[in-house]
């Protein structure tokens, strides 16, 4: 694993080394370029210092008084009249002459010079400097230029490291704070100080921890929904094969048999609801394809035609247009299944139940409508949730369909809505889904469940 406050660390050590380096390159040589100029400038004061009278006693009394080491570190003078050479600080030192007015590089003795020459009409003046004498003069202020950059280097190092700490500090409190918790902590990671460009993962970390804290909230509240609705039945159950044991009569037998086959099946039907529903919950992808919504409603119609049959009720399609959307056809099955059950067991015998489907720009909109007692509209919003039935109905149910309708249409991007019919009673069942451009679209594709 990498680190980020390493990497962080030597990258910026690496780069202010490299910066300080090459600040400390330009500047030794400018500075040396400096000395050399202001060297150079002095050559030229000392030759122009020397006007026509000038004698250089004092200069040879120097120079004879000097040791051979400190005669190669001062300025050499010399004056030539018609050609001639007339007066020098150093006896002994025959520097030849330059030919024209400036500076010049010249080598005596296997030792370079810098010189100067003044050229007169009647002399000519020229100073000359020994070029190691130059170089050490240039090389000892160029050092002194490079002591500041020396010596704020390894402070800057030492700053950088302070720095680097100081920043990652929120950091190393929001990982600590992750590491200590238990499994079963959910609650948000700290978030005051964490940088600007951290926010937000810290955020999005928080909003998973919020959300995860949700679904299993609702898993929790799921299960306990689920054992009290199964507590009922299977108690139901256990009267009821205990009430098999006092049978008094074949009849009697006949009867509470029949009694617990209606518990086995409510029961098995709640279970099955139960699964579906997790399953729904549980699943991250599901296969869609380009399918005909219209051959699903007709298939959907004709598996329940039997039931409603059974009850007198009057179900059929008043209105179909040809759309074909993505979906999963399983679940679209399930899905209108669930509300022409719903449909047939909340509408009176003798009632009726239409179903249309049209078109509306693009998107497909497929209504039920029955005649039943409708909902009061104060509960229509509460009908979704898990479990729910209304109140004061005679009508048997697990209260899970309605929920498993929700989830399927929120997964195949659909809309769901109930509505209390205006032109009589009973309840609308509308569920819109954005239809497929073309039949060419139609081919199989995964993707991402919700």
């Amino acid at each position: 694993m990498i680190s980020l406050k390493k990497q962080l660390t030597i990258w910026l050590l690496g780069l202010l080394t490299m910066v300080g380096l090459l600040a400390g390159g330009i500047s030794y040589w400018m500075a040396r370029e400096d000395a050399s100029l202001l060297l150079d400038h002095q050559l030229r004061l000392v030759a122009e210092s020397i006007d026509e009278g000038s004698q250089l006693p004092a200069m040879q009394t120097k120079f004879i008084g000097e040791s051979e080491s400190e005669q190669k570190t001062g300025f050499v003078i010399q004056v030539w009249v018609e050609n001639q050479p007339v007066r020098t600080s150093r006896p002994d030192f025959n520097l030849p002459r330059g030919p024209t007015t400036g500076y010049t590089d010249v080598k005596l003795q296997g030792e370079k010079w810098r010189a100067y020459t003044l050229i007169y009409p009647d002399r000519t003046v020229q100073t000359s400097q020994p070029d190691q004498v130059r170089r050490g003069i240039a090389t000892h202020a160029a050092l002194r230029a490079l002591l500041p950059i020396a010596v704020l280097l390894p402070l800057t190092w030492v700053l950088v490291v302070i720095g680097v700490n100081r920043i990652l500090k929120p950091l190393a409190e929001v990982t600590k704070a992750a590491t200590q918790r238990d499994a079963a902590s959910l609650s948000p990671l700290p978030a005051e100080g964490i940088p600007e460009e951290v926010a937000p993962l810290i955020d999005e970390i928080n909003s998973l921890l919020l959300r995860i804290g949700a679904t299993i909230e609702s898993q929790r509240h799921f299960l306990l929904d689920a054992a009290h609705e199964l507590r009922t039945p299977l108690t139901a159950l256990q009267f009821q094969i205990e009430n098999l044991t006092q049978s008094h009569s074949q009849d009697d037998l006949e009867t509470r048999i029949a009694e617990l086959k209606s518990g086995i099946q409510r029961a098995a039907h709640l279970v099955a609801q139960l699964l579906k529903m997790a399953r729904y919950e549980a699943e991250k992808i599901t296969v869609r394809t380009g399918i005909d919504l219209g051959e699903i409603v007709k298939r959907c119609i004709g598996d329940v035609i039997p039931i409603a049959e059974k009850r007198g009720i009057d179900l059929g399609m008043v209105h179909c247009e040809s759309a074909y959307v993505r979906a999963n056809a399983d679940d679209l099955r399930i899905l209108f299944h669930n509300l022409l059950d719903n449909a047939i067991r909340y509408t009176p015998e003798r009632g009726q139940i239409d179903v249309s489907m049209a078109l509306a720009g693009q998107t497909v909109v497929v209504t039920i409508a029955d005649n039943g007692p409708g909902i009061p509209d104060a509960l229509l919003p509460r009908v979704f949730d898990r479990f729910f039935r209304v109140e004061g109905t005679a009508t048997e149910g697990s209260g899970i369909g309605l929920a498993i309708v929700q989830a399927i249409a929120h997964r195949e991007s659909a809309q769901i809505k109930l509505v209390n019919r205006q032109d009589t009673s009973g309840l609308l069942a509308i569920v819109s889904f954005p239809m497929l451009a073309s039949d060419a679209t139609l081919h199989t594709a995964v993707a991402p469940g919700l």
